[in-house]
């Protein structure tokens, strides 16, 4: 981390080294909670982990409970994080689940193409994000999301691709190393 002083007295600057897999997901907040700067998110990040140590160091305990549960709770302390409140990490705007399928991984809204699929077919041909929705046919955002969606859930999204991997050599089929995950 590296602190740079600003114009401004008042302000310090904080530089942050992050993974590609770090800004993705910072890319899809910033989108999803109408952001203006991913600058602001982590401003907003930021103030709501020093609120979360401020009350631990306050000797009290921060948990999550269901809202029906906040009227057995005689008095807490609510997180109000106005953009985040739309946000509901388990839930994705463009991805589904389709229980009926061996996979666990998700499935691109509207097609029959897991974010695997997706993910490998842009490594495959090299294609960016705005390229790949072009390509396939598929809003940005979808696309974005998708990838935000691999970087959390990149084991099972491997482990789903060995198997099916497994299962096909054991069929006979011979893979050409182009669409071998990797």
């Amino acid at each position: 981390m590296l602190q740079q002083k600003t114009g401004k007295s008042e302000k310090v600057r904080v530089q942050l080294d992050l993974s590609a897999a770090e800004v993705t997901l910072l890319d899809l907040l910033q989108e999803r909670l109408s952001v203006r700067s991913r600058a602001d998110l982590l401003q907003q990040a930021y103030g709501s982990f020093l609120w979360v140590v401020n009350e631990m160091l306050a000797n009290r305990h921060v948990v999550s409970v269901e809202t029906e549960a906040l009227e057995r709770i005689a008095r807490f302390k609510e997180l109000s994080v106005p953009a985040v409140q739309p946000v509901v990490f388990e839930h994705y705007r463009y991805l589904v689940a389709k229980p009926e399928n061996w996979r666990k991984q998700l499935y691109l809204k509207g097609r029959n193409m897991t974010v695997g699929q997706l993910v490998y077919t842009m490594r495959a041909n090299n294609l960016s994000a705005e390229e790949a929705a072009l390509d396939i046919d598929l809003p940005v955002e979808q696309v974005r999301e998708a990838q935000a969606y691999y970087e959390t859930h990149r084991e099972l999204i491997e482990a789903e691709a060995d198997e099916e991997k497994r299962y096909l050599l054991s069929q006979g089929v011979q893979l050409e190393p182009a669409i071998v995950p990797g």
